[in-house]
């Protein structure tokens, strides 16, 4: 079953994406040359920074250094300030286009004409990526410190300890690995908030709130719905494949974003009504026409 409805999202992006090819693949190309464009000026800068190691003094270089450094991080802030609303801008242009609506590519720019979405959108990336931040450090401490434990006694002139070393970096390597893989999982509950914010009465609140209440007991299955692309962000490394990998990830991503949205909102329906009619099967195959999701009643959601 999991496996026909990922088949069948997949299928129905294609079609949504059907003559729409060009203007998915402009998006593509625009959004890479707006974040090639501040990579190099942050190397054309560091050049003209950048000093000769044979007339430098100490005091010169440490300038030129922390010059270098501060430019990287303005250039860090800026590009999260432009390109975390543009994105949710694309993801918009994508959820119109689920709907039959081709939208101009300059629409995905929509977002810095409103002042309030511009800066939720913004919020929305801090907030999420600080608890992926602290999950991070709760699930990955231990292997770390292990790995940074075992590295130590390697290094020492004990006898014993290359035989200590080496069984605890391999424990702390497959702990490392193990843990990564339940973080993965984990963070895959803020997934749909991105997708919930794209309705303007939804604050970043109450999208994330949604969000962990719709993907609750299936982290694993959105995990695994992100992991069948895998193969296709392999062969991106080329570059070229990314302008169809791209628009055929985030056009799939939205239509499985809708059908979960839709499926946590007939399930609350169902409690509500205690209808025994409807059930979770009856959710239309074609996922492409789901109808759109309103989230407002979601703040009377409780996290976990």
């Amino acid at each position: 079953m999991k496996m026909k409805l990922r088949k069948q999202i997949k299928l129905n992006a294609k079609r949504c994406l059907c003559n729409n090819w060009g203007k998915a693949v402009s998006i593509v190309l625009l959004t890479s040359a707006i974040y090639l464009l501040f990579v190099i000026i942050e190397m054309i800068a560091n050049l003209l920074l950048q000093l000769p190691a044979s007339s430098a003094s100490a005091q010169e270089l440490s300038s030129a250094w922390m010059l270098s450094y501060l430019l990287t991080v303005l250039m860090a802030i800026g590009s999260f300030i432009l390109l975390v609303p543009l994105h949710l801008g694309i993801t918009a242009w994508y959820h119109s286009l689920s709907e039959g609506v081709s939208d101009d590519i300059l629409s995905i720019f929509g977002f810095f004409a409103n002042r309030k979405m511009f800066f939720r959108s913004l919020w929305l990336s801090i907030n999420t990526g600080v608890r992926a931040i602290l999950y991070a450090v709760l699930y990955l401490i231990l292997p770390t410190a292990g790995i940074l434990f075992s590295v130590r006694v390697l290094n020492s002139p004990l006898s014993s300890g290359a035989f200590v070393g080496s069984m605890t970096l391999v424990f702390s390597i497959a702990l490392f690995v193990l843990l990564l893989c339940f973080l993965l999982i984990r963070l895959q509950r803020y997934f749909l908030a991105q997708y919930y914010l794209l309705d303007q009465e939804t604050s970043v609140r109450k999208a994330i709130r949604a969000s962990i209440h719709a993907s609750k007991g299936i982290c694993d299955e959105i995990f695994a719905f992100k992991l069948s692309f895998l193969p296709w962000g392999i062969a991106s490394i080329l570059m070229l494949p990314l302008l169809y990998v791209s628009p055929y990830y985030s056009m799939s991503a939205l239509l499985y974003a809708r059908f979960l949205m839709e499926q946590d909102k007939r399930a609350n329906s169902l409690v509500v009504a205690s209808s025994p009619e409807e059930t979770p099967e009856d959710y239309p195959e074609d996922i492409a026409t789901t109808r759109q999701f309103d989230p407002q009643h979601e703040e009377r959601l409780e996290d976990e």
